[in-house]
């Protein structure tokens, strides 16, 4: 999209908040009011609107009338998010800041929470969505009350308590891909006010998105998933409060699936080793969502856990306890190369086991003084084995095509070892990885007067990481042993002041720095790699007006953001590096109204001016790199679109037989980069829209509705990921968001 077509977009944009926003007479009519939604944020219950931050509250109704059900649905509905799938990885960045770095070693730059217990793998994503409270999104450094790795962000699912009355919910949805789900929910009290029972759960299987042609090959990103979750809460005490909370999921099916790009064989012949086998590969499909593949594809991805909170109120004080367990596992094998031909195929499987405890200790009563203070503690290990192999008709058989007399004649060009497989490999690790994590916080706020309030917070963190693990990479003859250890820590900090203008009415400003510990690759050549840091400013205002019909929030930021870490390929070997300076910039507006009963509006825009004002890398493209590497200051982030935006609106009509409501939300996205090259020919999203449109009935007694739903009504092919070939050869390939999908939902409420 070119300047002018920004311009044109954003005058529509503005004529038509401005419109919301002068139609006083229409909202000052009548008495219709906005939900307020209680979050606890800041690891204590209050509105959010009254916390001088950046926080996106989605309450249970707004997800259900939004259809979210996933963190994919869910950063549409959030200004300056942008979600990235990289295999079974899942990817938020938050205002520019995520990460590069999905591997064992590496940490996200956007922390994601489930009733509040960290989940320190990328692949965590596939929680459940479903039973929830609500979500929050915290935007901006956490460096102080979260910690650990929340540069970006964090994104916190707070699930449903359970309650005092039996009930529950069960919903059947079908829909195209033959889509199945069935979800529910059963509430149950054991034992009169003193322990309650709450069951969630939902199964759901669908064909893939992406049509195989090779014969007797499964369609790709197929599901069948189940995920489980159970809560005991017991009151003892009318001041003692204790949730046992277990979870479980299994996501079968086919692997994720890729789209090479281009033409293989490249019409002009092999110019590269890898390139010499796509000769005997079938022509590559040209439309986005026919693939081919070669070998087995397929995936059984688990995770379980459980936590203990307790909620003690001692009078003055609270004191809160959370322990928690959680293991995620990754097991997957598949086709690497994207045809069908037996070039390289890749072998995953990754357990990684947590456990956490974290105390805090908070003020109760109202006064001046407004506290909390805590010790936090994490320890991981990751246990990883992830292979490169074929079946001896691929890249291992291929040898130096030197003359006959030359010594290296007949020698593989990627030599081969055994380590316990079908096939011998010829690139990939086994090894362990162990992290320990240590947290000590503390916030306060005062009311210098009845308006204006300071707060001011510190928190000392410290990361130790080991790894033990044997390697190869594709050009090593043997196995290497590598064992490396390393620490960082580091103090942040928050400081900020809000004043309360009018009972409805608050502006804000802040000043606070994040912090995400270095790490290290599997490779006995490469240091460790820095922690990132960022010195983050933010300015910002949080109103209703029209007697709470109108809701408008808006925040202005800019970040000093060193060291940042990226992926990039060196000498054929990928390695994490630092990036220099960058800076971020940007402004952001939530809007939501009601202006007659009937009528739900609002609007989510931003702006984000992410780049990098001094780094300097090799190309990764160059099988040789470059004397001189290149200067990408002024080059956009990954993952960060200037302009995005989403407006949704919904409207009821009361008819003798119940409820109709219609919804529908639309979604638009500057162009975006995936690495820090910006290349259009390669890794590069061009600006693209989509729209969402549902229909649902309810009963007049409310017990029972029907949903019609459409997603993506454009069809919109939307690169959720794009990689360039390595420098010895091979494709370019993209994932992508969801095509156009539909669905029908008949759900029940039961008491």
């Amino acid at each position: 999209m070119n300047i002018l077509q920004k311009r044109h977009l954003a005058i529509a944009v503005a004529t038509g908040v401005s419109g919301l926003l002068l139609s006083q007479g229409a909202l000052s009519e009548e008495t219709y009011q906005l939900e307020e939604i209680i979050v606890t944020a800041q690891k204590r219950t209050e509105s959010a609107q009254e916390i001088p931050a950046a926080i996106s509250a989605i309450s249970e109704a707004m997800l259900d009338a939004r259809g979210i059900t996933d963190v994919e649905s869910l950063a549409t509905s959030v200004p300056g998010m942008h979600f990235s799938q990289a295999g079974p990885n899942t990817r938020i960045t938050v205002r520019g800041i995520g990460t590069e770095q999905t591997g064992v070693t590496g940490d996200p730059g956007v922390a994601l929470h489930v009733d509040g217990i960290y989940q320190s793998r990328s692949s965590a994503g596939s929680v459940l969505f479903y039973d929830l409270a609500r979500v929050e999104v915290l935007r901006g450094p956490q460096g102080t009350l979260y910690g650990r790795n929340a540069t970006g962000g964090s994104v916190n699912l707070i699930a449903n308590r359970p309650e005092e009355s039996l009930g529950g919910d069960i919903e059947l949805q079908v829909g195209n891909y033959d889509q199945r789900r069935l979800r529910g929910v059963l509430n149950a009290p054991l034992v009169e006010d003193k322990l309650l029972l709450r069951v969630s759960g939902q199964q759901e299987t669908r064909d893939g998105y992406y049509e195989n042609l090779t014969p007797g090959a499964d369609d790709l990103e197929g599901r069948d998933a189940l995920n489980l979750r159970t809560q005991l809460l017991y009151l003892p005490t009318d001041n003692l409060e204790v949730l046992l909370s277990l979870n479980y999921a299994n996501d079968k099916g086919t692997d994720e699936g890729a789209k090479v790009l281009g033409d293989y064989p490249a019409p002009s012949g092999p110019t590269k080793p890898v390139d010499l086998f796509y000769a005997a590969a079938t022509s590559n499909p040209s439309d986005p969502w026919e693939i081919r593949t070669s070998g087995v594809e397929e995936k059984d991805n688990r995770r379980k856990g459980a936590s203990l909170t307790l909620d003690w109120d001692l009078g003055p004080v609270a004191l809160k306890s959370i322990t928690a367990w959680q293991e995620n596992t990754v097991d997957r094998i598949g086709d690497f190369d994207g045809s069908d031909a037996d070039i390289i195929n890749n072998n995953q499987f990754q357990d990684s086991t947590q456990y956490s405890q974290e105390l805090q200790l908070s003020s109760i009563d109202a006064g001046p003084w407004e506290w909390i203070a805590g010790v936090y503690w994490l320890a991981e290990e990751t246990d990883s084995d992830s292979w490169f192999n074929d079946q001896g008709a691929g890249l291992s058989s291929l040898t130096y095509p030197v003359p006959p007399f030359h010594p290296l004649f007949g020698v593989p060009l990627f030599p081969t070892v055994d380590v316990g497989l079908d096939d011998p490999v010829y690139s990939g690790s086994r090894g362990t990885v162990e992290s320990d994590s240590v947290g000590v916080f503390g916030q306060a706020s005062y009311d210098l007067t009845e308006n204006l309030k300071l707060t001011a917070g510190l928190r000392y963190s410290k990361d130790e990481k080991s790894l033990d693990v044997m390697r190869k990479e594709f050009s090593d003859t043997a196995l290497e042993n590598v064992k490396k250890d390393d620490s960082w820590s580091k103090v942040t900090w928050k400081l900020g002041a809000d004043w309360q203008v009018t009972e409805d009415s608050m502006v804000y400003a802040s000043v606070s720095t994040g912090f995400k510990s270095g790490g290290f690759l599997q490779s006995g050549e490469t240091d460790s790699y820095d922690e990132e840091e960022i010195l983050a400013w933010e300015i910002g205002s949080k109103n209703r007006f029209f007697d709470n019909r109108l809701q408008a929030n808006i925040s202005a930021y800019y970040y000093e953001y060193t060291d940042m870490q990226l992926s990039t390929i060196r000498d054929m070997r990928r390695v994490t590096t630092n990036a220099g300076e960058s800076e971020i910039k940007g402004i952001e507006v939530e809007l939501l109204a009601r202006p007659i009963e009937p009528l739900e509006l609002s609007a989510a825009l931003a702006y984000t001016n992410a780049k990098f004002t001094d780094y300097y890398d090799d190309d990764p493209l160059d099988a040789i790199p470059a004397t001189s590497p290149l200067d990408l200051s002024g080059n956009d982030l990954a993952r960060s679109p200037d302009y995005t935006a989403n407006l949704a609106a919904a409207y009821t009509w009361q008819i003798p037989w119940g409820s109709l409501t219609a919804g529908v939300s639309y979604y638009w996205s500057d162009e975006v980069y995936f690495s820090a090259y910006n290349r259009k020919d390669g890794d590069y999203q061009d600006s693209y829209q989509k729209t969402d449109i549902r229909l649902t009935y309810n009963s007049s007694d409310e017990l029972w509705y029907i949903t019609l739903a459409a997603q993506n009504l454009e069809n919109a092919e939307v690169a959720s990921n794009r990689g360039m070939p390595a420098p010895s050869g091979g494709v370019q390939s993209a994932q992508w968001q969801a095509p156009q999908t539909y669905n029908l939902s008949v759900g029940y409420h039961f008491q």
